[in-house]
């Protein structure tokens, strides 16, 4: 069968299906959504960061069906994202969720930790729409065993080169500050808990602080955080309360604490770490 151009099996109905495409740049998302589309989706979600993509499968998480990510998707690439899936960090997320990898290039070490991660196929650009629908299609069907969450913590990082974000802009004297309305948060959340060095209260209408001078900072699941490690953005619930302000050292009685606290709060699963610069 073939629909605007794509060959696709007769037998797999796509519009039962629901997708994320997380990739920084609007072509490439673009070109994922049309062949999706073409192939006779209904409902394609777009991310345009790691972040964001957490953001989103936090809220839907359980209506998606398959991810397509770009392996240099910023701040963490899409095998941090992957490794969240995978170890349950995402509540409302399934660990077995189909997740397809995007890239430019099959670099070896990405492949190797990939598969580690049980990623379920690899697009490598540039590809037709057919490639890409057929990629898709396989991930949806492939049968595989799950492992323990464990298993796929301790697969080793590949890191990217991705450049921080730019600083927000000063503001102009005398410019009156930007009024911006929140939505009340929901009466189900669980309260705010107060840690040390962070406070409950308001949610978040700041940019997230982050803590100077620390050097291997990465996102990482709150079972692979060691001892001692450094906070390096604040750590908020999913209503935007500061549970926790960059620069917390985490020792192992604070670390036992935001164990028991994670229950409570999705976000509080994955965090921003780095090590002092000693030098």
């Amino acid at each position: 069968m073939e629909i605007h151009g794509v060959h696709v099996g007769n037998d797999f109905n796509w519009s039962k299906n629901s997708f994320l495409v997380v990739d920084s740049k609007a072509n490439f998302r673009d070109l994922v959504q049309t062949a999706l589309l073409g192939a006779g989706a209904r409902n394609v979600k777009h991310a345009t960061s790691i972040d964001k993509a957490i953001e989103t499968m936090t809220r839907y998480g359980q209506e998606i069906s398959c991810v397509l990510c770009d392996w240099e998707a910023p701040p963490a690439g899409g095998l941090e994202l992957l490794r969240l899936v995978r170890t349950r960090a995402l509540p409302k997320t399934s660990p077995r969720t189909p997740f397809v990898i995007l890239t430019t290039r099959a670099d070896s070490n990405v492949v190797k930790a990939a598969m580690a991660l049980d990623v379920n196929g690899f697009a490598v650009a540039p590809l037709s729409f057919e490639k890409l629908v057929k990629t898709v299609q396989h991930a949806l069907q492939r049968t595989w065993l799950l492992r323990q969450p464990s298993e796929y913590a301790s697969v080793p990082r590949v890191d990217i080169a991705v450049p921080p974000p730019p600083a927000p802009p000063p503001r102009e004297m005398g410019r009156p500050a930007d009024h911006h309305t929140h939505s009340a948060p929901s009466t189900q959340a669980v309260a705010p808990q107060r840690l040390p060095g962070g406070a409950a209260g308001a949610p978040q209408t700041q940019p997230a602080k982050r803590a100077p001078e620390l050097k291997n900072v990465h996102m990482c699941i709150l079972a692979e955080v060691r001892p001692g490690q450094v906070l390096a953005r604040d750590l908020r619930d999913k209503e935007g309360h500061l549970l926790l302000s960059a620069g917390a050292v985490l020792r192992p009685a604070l670390l036992d604490r935001l164990m028991n606290v994670a229950e409570g709060h999705a976000d509080s699963y994955h965090l921003w770490i780095g090590d002092r610069d000693e030098a």
